[in-house]
């Protein structure tokens, strides 16, 4: 715990403490240590494990909700001109990939 404090990171708790792994064999208990660390900015965060969703595996999966903030959302694309040079080589170069393909 003290090195996660130290890179700034928090422990995550979950929403409800249930296993997240279980066992076919009644002579062992469902005990697995979760840990998940997150940034300070996100200390309020909590989990929630999933144990209806586990089936066919034995562990049940975890979910965060992470906050994500406007300014870390960043937009770009890459567009091919119309009808160009460019354009026709790379709907060329899909084609011979999907004739390629065995279906």
């Amino acid at each position: 715990m003290d090195l996660a404090d130290s890179l700034g990171l928090v422990h995550s708790l979950p929403v409800l403490p249930v296993p997240t792994h279980y066992l076919d064999t009644d002579s062992h208990t469902n005990s697995v240590i979760d840990l998940i660390f997150l940034g300070m900015s996100a200390s309020q965060v909590l989990y929630c494990i999933e144990p209806d969703l586990r089936l066919p595996l034995d562990h049940a999966p975890l979910l965060v909700n992470l906050p994500i903030s406007p300014e870390n959302i960043c937009f770009s694309k890459k567009v091919l001109k119309c009808d160009s040079d460019e354009e026709g080589a790379f709907l060329s170069s899909v084609n011979m990939g999907l004739c390629t393909l065995n279906f």
